[in-house]
């Protein structure tokens, strides 16, 4: 079987994701597996969304790519906002298409969150403000009646690669363009990766077994900042900057 990457989680990182590309070319991958949340953020989400729309590539929808298309401005967070005003219709209705989830080659289910809800979190806990990955019997529970080999999520933004007993192998292939936010979602709780690279992985099978490696991409972080910055959004600002959501001491 060819080799398969897997993106997630853009946030509208252009110059990240171009890094990533350039890094797939050189690994020799046929095919690209895009799990959500593609441009919802202050950096270049017009330019991110014009060239995603132009690939032949395996995308689903995230929590942020369905809240551009279902909620009116006024009631959108800073980051859907500031998203959505550089965005025609026609973005719109390509973001509208796309599935919450998708079964390929009756090997992979891909998602965002979990099977049935783009905003939980599939491999993790959210537990007194502190993120921690999730038992066996939690992932288990999430999954309900999945029977595919290979589910494929995002939405975390922590690469992980989970084998449950009797299956199924989990693999997050962790955030193209952003290592550190933070979410109120459940109680407040940061979510950090300690360095700006871009990240996302590359599975091919063996005769072993399914080969995954999570790679992280250096590229030009700072520019990225930049944009934030003159965009007025600090927080974005440190976690592209060092993939902490506070400036370390």
């Amino acid at each position: 079987m060819s080799k398969i990457a897997i993106l997630s989680d853009i946030h509208g990182n252009l110059p990240a994701l171009e890094k990533v590309i350039a890094d797939m070319q050189a690994r020799a991958v046929q095919r690209v597996f895009c799990l959500g949340d593609l441009i919802s953020g202050p950096l270049w989400a017009r330019e991110t969304l014009e060239f995603l729309m132009r690939q032949n590539w395996t995308f689903i929808r995230g929590n942020h790519d369905r809240n551009l298309v279902e909620r009116s401005p006024e009631t959108m967070a800073k980051s859907d906002a500031q998203a959505f005003q550089s965005l025609e219709k026609r973005h719109l209705e390509w973001l509208a298409a796309l599935p919450a989830t998708l079964e390929v080659d009756e090997t992979f289910l891909l998602c965002h969150g979990s099977p049935t809800n783009d905003r939980s979190y599939l491999l993790e806990t959210i537990e007194n403000g502190c993120v921690r990955l999730s038992s066996p019997a939690e992932i288990k529970s999430r999954l309900g009646e999945v029977s595919l080999p290979l589910v494929l999520c995002g939405h975390s933004h922590l690469p992980r690669h989970i084998c449950l007993e009797d299956g199924p192998t989990l693999i997050n292939p962790g955030s193209v363009g952003l290592p550190a936010y933070d979410d109120d979602s459940q109680g407040y709780f940061v979510v950090e990766n300690g360095s700006p690279h871009a990240r996302y992985a590359v599975i091919e099978q063996t005769p072993a077994g399914w080969k995954t490696e999570i790679i992280l991409v250096p590229y030009d972080h700072e520019k990225a900042a930049a944009k934030a910055r003159a965009m007025q959004r600090p927080d974005y600002v440190v976690g592209l900057l060092t993939g902490y959501m506070f400036q370390p001491e």
